[in-house]
């Protein structure tokens, strides 16, 4: 929020994650927690499985990097390898919508490595 110039108060913090990986249930739902380290320091992705497909949710996964967010190429190029591994069918992307299916998700993280190598 600082970098747009406002802020906000504090939110509670009911569950810390910890580790590369944890997972969380949701009643009958697992929705799982990945450390993907890169665009920041503590960036994650989501993932579940429901009706045979696995779907991800990444964030940020074009970036972008600045020194300001701690970000850290390296770390995002190993993160995007984890990411490519899950070969999710759906792909929810917070900037650019939503890819499926499944080659159109690792198109989209691909594109993205080639642009960074």
């Amino acid at each position: 929020a600082n970098w747009y110039g406002t802020t906000f108060p504090p939110t509670k913090i009911d569950r810390k994650l910890t580790g590369a990986q944890e997972t969380l249930t949701f009643g009958s739902e697992e929705l799982h927690c990945l450390h993907t380290p890169g665009h920041t320091p503590g960036s994650i992705a989501l993932y579940l499985d429901r009706e045979g497909k696995r779907v991800l949710f990444g964030q940020d996964i074009h970036g972008p990097f600045y020194k300001a967010f701690g970000s850290d190429i390296s770390a995002w190029k190993k993160s995007m390898q984890t990411l490519l591994a899950l070969e999710a069918d759906i792909l929810c992307e917070g900037h650019f919508g939503i890819y499926q299916p499944k080659n159109k998700v690792r198109d989209y993280i691909e594109r993205y490595l080639d642009e960074y190598e």
